[in-house]
């Protein structure tokens, strides 16, 4: 029997374990493969990074870094962009920090206190930040790699280039060496199999794969999940697909469970991989075949077995309760919108539609939800009959679960349908909007009517269930006016839902609009120039002046978005879409959520509470020219601007954008030795002058306005300005929880 190794790479969700390698594991298990570890290197590389030695370690680099850098009289722009984010995290006693934040997010009680909640996840969010330093410095957006930064993941140059791999994942370099390579070579696997869900896990499955062949150069590697498809699927040139995934002996496409049984059979044979459906074999083995060749193949689902989760590392998760995702149905029953592509689709948005009856998802949960009440139902979308059907048996037979699930917005739903979900355990849905204008959702090919959804919200959030909101602007023909009435419809039913909100369309090419331009008033669809991973398509509107994606019309619509916002975070955090925290707050404080978090907030806003600083003060020269520096917006704003023009930066040609973009700025002021900043634990850094400085010191050591009022005399200066700082969040209450007592040195 072949013993194999099933690992889940970085960088992901830290707050729970992806289920694609339990179906794996429990599939393979029921055919008498039963030799099978998975490891979560995702979680165990970041707490690795969490370690005492390793925090001071980092920290001693980044230091070192800065003053270097300090001391460098010409430096690049790559180079001000390092000192940027150093100076950001240099000053932040994150060995006190990291212990509190992790014991903060899985304590059973503290986790609901949402301004302890709050300064955890922002503690560890910079860490992040901190983190990045050992690589390129920002690459991180929170627990997710950035697609475009000194770098480019949809460019084969720069996948392919070891330089830009190592760098990309040196964060983790310390685990997978020290932790990650003696246990490849002790646990003598004759298999590995890598599942990369994100674009952000590439470069580090890649690093893994490597690593792998040189610990243990004969065993064989395999990789798969959701990101390698779509790269497979979205690469301009297939014959190139193993230029990039070399170390792998051979990818599986598309669902993997068959396909993984497949190469556990080949292997206990003999050991020689030959072509089977969704597997596609590096050209260096002699029974390879063209990848273009490979056979796609959908799994029966009812021949699935019950996904076993327990080999999942639970203690390691930055949550209080395990969390798992299930999935009964694959595919979309809809499987119309103009503007979806997902799976490998040949002919129709998504992957076929398929879903195991009432009577086979009961015999699951009955069996998950012994260990694991808290479900997400991890699926393209349900049908609402087969829900209906389910919450009825969950009810009848008294099964106790916590659960949410994504859904169309029908009139099919009822009040009494949608209680009759909630006592079922449903506690929070999210939905497509998409759009409240009628003639963008006909394009869309929605289903839905807009007079009708303010309606279907309102049952859900009647009957205890939270709501959360997908959609965007910007799909081709909608005017500036469409967009802001989708803003003013969400904002005007705010409290009918909960999280989410309206991002910005991207066009791929599976889409039906990419496929039928002219029908949406398009046209110069093609890959951007540079990009041979075409993972997002450039167009062209023909009507682009009265757009609501040109540059103007953004920029009203993202500052009318801002009032959507509430006191919350984004992925994998309270306030993201589908996430386990969200799910946890759901069930505490249904509906209502965000009226809690708001008071939480609000609270803070209490003059004999004691209050102490959200952040540290860097003081000193290099501190003053913080805002002189290259920083994290100006990547971004290089990108936007090739990408405007149809073009793409990569690793070669992003650093001359951003000597250009620096040279343009023209001469930034001289600093002045006694300007400091506020970094806010956040990241942010704010420039002060010396009264604001002087104002926050005070609250250094910890204290109230009214104590602070009775020291210094009674000053409505003092009090506006506290009141502007506990808003801003400039102050935080001393008990929040994670320890920012050290004060920060001058740097």
């Amino acid at each position: 029997m072949p013993k194999t190794l099933l690992l889940y790479p970085p960088v992901s969700d830290p707050t729970s374990g992806y289920h694609s390698l339990c179906y794996l594991e429990s599939y393979a298990r029921s055919f008498g493969y039963t030799d099978i570890d998975i490891v979560d290197a995702n979680i165990e590389a970041w707490l690795h990074t969490a370690e005492p030695l390793h925090i001071r370690e980092s920290m001693e680099h980044i230091r070192e870094r800065v003053g270097t850098l300090s001391g460098s009289v010409n430096r690049s722009a790559a180079e001000e962009l390092e000192l940027f984010y150093g100076l950001k995290t240099a000053s932040f006693p994150f060995e006190d920090m990291l212990p509190e934040a992790i014991g903060i997010l899985r304590d059973r009680e503290r986790f609901f206190d949402y301004t302890q909640y709050s300064y955890a996840v922002e503690a560890v969010m910079l860490w992040m930040d901190a983190l990045s330093m050992l690589g390129f410095p920002g690459q991180f957006n929170g627990f997710s790699l950035r697609s475009h930064w000194l770098y480019n993941l949809f460019h084969s140059g720069d996948l392919m280039n070891a330089e830009v791999i190592n760098r990309i994942t040196a964060p983790y370099h310390r685990y997978f060496h020290e932790v990650l390579a003696p246990a490849f070579r002790q646990g003598h696997y004759r298999l590995a199999g890598i599942s990369v869900t994100y674009v952000a896990q590439i470069p580090f499955a890649l690093k893994l794969a490597q690593i792998l062949k040189a610990s243990v150069p004969d065993i064989t590697v395999v990789l798969g999940g959701t990101a390698v498809s779509d790269h497979w699927k979205h690469i301009n040139d297939r014959n190139a697909f193993f230029d990039i995934f070399n170390n792998a002996d051979a990818c599986i496409l598309g669902e993997g469970e068959t396909a993984f049984v497949g190469i556990l059979n080949m292997l206990e044979a003999g050991g020689t991989l030959s072509p089977i459906d969704n597997v596609i074999l590096n050209p260096r083995l002699p029974q390879s075949v063209p990848p273009q060749n490979v056979h796609i193949a959908y799994e029966r689902l009812e021949q699935l077995s019950v996904p076993d989760y327990s080999q999942l590392p639970w203690n390691q998760y930055l949550s209080p309760f395990p969390f798992v995702y299930y999935s009964p149905s694959r595919g979309c029953y809809w499987n119309k919108c103009t503007f979806c592509d997902y799976g490998l689709n040949f002919d129709s948005p998504t992957s076929a539609w398929r879903q195991l009856n009432a009577d086979l998802i009961m015999r699951d949960l009955r069996e998950i939800t012994k260990s694991y009440p808290y479900i997400y139902f991890s699926v393209d979308v349900l049908a609402p009959s087969l829900l209906l059907r389910l919450a009825e048996r969950i009810v009848e037979e008294g099964l106790k679960l916590i659960w949410s699930a994504e859904i169309r917005l029908e009139e099919y739903w009822t009040p009494d349908k949608c209680r009759l979900l909630r006592q079922s355990g449903c506690v929070a849905v999210s939905v497509g909007f998409e759009s409240g204008n009628q003639r963008i959702l006909d394009l869309i090919n929605k289903g839905t009517k807009a007079d009708r959804l303010q309606d279907t919200i309102r049952i859900f959030s009647e009957a205890g269930i939270g709501v959360q909101i997908m959609g965007f602007t910007g799909f081709p023909t909608e005017k500036l006016e469409d967009a802001m009435g989708s803003i003013d419809f969400l904002r005007e039913n705010r409290e009918l839902w909960t999280f989410g909100g309206l991002g910005q369309f991207t066009l791929t090419k599976g889409a039906i609009v990419a496929k039928e331009p002219e029908r949406f008033g398009i046209e110069q669809v093609r890959p951007y120039r540079g990009e041979d991973i075409a993972w997002r398509l450039f167009y062209k509107e023909i009507d682009e002046e009265n757009s609501s994606s040109s540059a103007s019309s953004r920029k009203q619509i993202f500052s009318a978005l801002q009032s959507l916002k509430g006191p919350c975070y984004e992925r994998p955090w309270t306030g993201g879409i589908d996430t386990p925290h969200t799910l946890f707050y759901h069930e505490r404080f249904g509906p209502r959520i965000n009226q809690v978090l708001r008071e939480a907030r609000e609270s803070e806003m209490d003059r004999d509470r004691i209050l102490s600083l959200n952040g540290v003060i860097v003081r000193g020269r290099e501190g003053a020219r913080l805002s002189a520096l290259v920083q994290g917006p100006d990547v971004l704003a290089v990108h936007s601007d090739s990408e405007a023009a149809g073009g793409s930066l990569n690793a070669r040609t992003v650093t001359d954008a951003l000597e250009h973009r620096r040279m343009n700025r023209g001469p930034q002021p001289a600093a002045s030795e006694a300007a400091a900043y506020f970094i806010r634990l956040d990241g942010t850094a704010f420039p002060f002058p010396e009264p604001m400085i002087g104002f926050l010191e005070a609250f250094e050591p910890g204290t109230s306005l009214s104590r602070l009022l009775r020291q210094r005399g009674d000053s409505a200066f003092a009090v506006k300005l506290w009141e502007h700082s506990v808003k801003h969040r400039f102050l935080r209450p001393a008990d929040a929880g994670v320890p920012l007592s050290r004060k920060a040195a001058p740097v």
